[in-house]
């Protein structure tokens, strides 16, 4: 015989919402405060705007890292948000 387990599945009307804000802050203002770092960069990145040995470092080594860091941590969070509604969604199918 297998045993059986009583699973409890539970999501508060906080926790809905705290679902929801996570997604409109991934794709609102976290969204537009990056794309707001990467057009600031846009300049420091132009030599016309901003040259010297520190500023090609900036250009060539620093920046790109960090650009990609962004990308990639928008990206993160965008599967996290996906994955959240997820398992709300299995929250509610079995409750």
């Amino acid at each position: 015989m297998t045993p059986s387990f009583d699973i409890t599945v539970r999501s508060t009307p906080q926790a809905e919402g705290a679902i929801s804000d996570l997604a409109s802050i991934v794709n609102g203002p976290l969204l537009t405060h990056f794309d707001e770092l990467r057009a600031t960069a846009r300049t420091l990145t132009d030599p016309e705007s901003w040259d010297g040995r520190g500023a090609t470092e900036f250009r060539t080594t620093i920046w790109p890292g960090y650009e990609r860091t962004l990308t990639e941590l928008h990206a993160r969070l965008d599967q996290l948000r996906t994955r959240l509604a997820e398992i709300q969604n299995e929250i509610q199918s079995a409750g």
